[in-house]
């Protein structure tokens, strides 16, 4: 490691810069579309079975072995069914990124007062009603945390898919350390790094955006307007939608 001096870990970045960039955008999109298809199956799956316990223990119960399987035994599991790539390194991310989003998704739901759903089923309102202006909007802070948890540990996950021959950043990883280049390694995983504090940020933005004043501790209480509370929740939906473009026509190009 001393025959590298700082000059050699900049000059990494303008020789491979080009490369940095496509597998940059191409380990967002699988990232990406890893957590979105978990949180499109978790979210509904954690509501329905709130509604019953036996069915949660079995859910969960699974999930939980398929979380526990090494990242390595999974996509050995994978290869016969998947193949080598994209497809097996989403399936593998997306394994991994289910259990937190599922977890708190339950724990949010199951976990409101029964007072509270008492107070809603008495002013009338339908167990549809109930689910979206009570139950979600005070399990929001639960369900978030869990999308935070998964996207940023997905990041790190993906870089393994490398290993199956889905690129990415951790192909920079796993050719510098196969070649004993130790910027090449610092540059993958710096780059990998800095897109999970950047995925993080952005969902912490989400989730104060979206989560009620009444739920946040006294401190953090502004009392806001209405008008700014709606202006940050557009710009919320904007930065979730900004990023779910660049990553669906990174993954086109992928495929394509």
């Amino acid at each position: 490691m001393s025959r590298y001096t700082l000059m050699d870990y900049f000059s990494i970045y303008v020789e491979e810069w080009d490369s940095l960039l496509e597998e940059f955008l191409r380990h967002l999109a699988m990232t990406s579309f890893s957590v979105v298809l978990a949180l499109i199956i978790a979210v509904p799956l954690g509501i329905f079975i709130t509604r019953n316990k036996a069915v949660s223990n079995v859910v969960i119960g699974i999930a939980n072995v398929m979380q526990s399987i090494p990242c390595m035994a999974l996509l050995a599991m994978g290869i016969p069914f998947l193949g080598v790539g994209e497809t097996l390194a989403i399936f593998m991310v997306f394994v991994y990124a289910f259990l937190p989003i599922l977890k708190n998704t339950y724990t949010g739901i199951s976990g409101i007062s029964p007072v509270s759903m008492e107070v809603a089923r008495g002013i009338g309102l339908t167990r549809m009603q109930q689910l979206r202006r009570v139950e979600l909007p005070m399990a929001m802070p639960y369900i978030m945390s869990g999308i935070r948890i998964a996207a940023v540990s997905s990041v790190g996950t993906m870089t393994i898919a490398a290993f199956a021959g889905a690129n990415g950043l951790g192909s920079f990883i796993q050719l510098g350390m196969n070649s004993l280049n130790c910027p090449m390694t610092i540059m993958g995983a710096v780059a990998a790094a800095l897109m999970a504090l950047t995925l993080d940020f952005l969902l912490g933005r989400v989730e104060r955006a979206f989560t009620s004043e009444g739920l946040l501790p006294q401190d953090q209480i502004k009392n806001l307007s209405l008008s700014v509370r709606s202006r940050r929740k557009a710009m919320a939906a904007a930065l979730c939608g900004a990023l779910l473009v660049v990553s669906v026509a990174s993954y086109a190009s992928i495929i394509a």
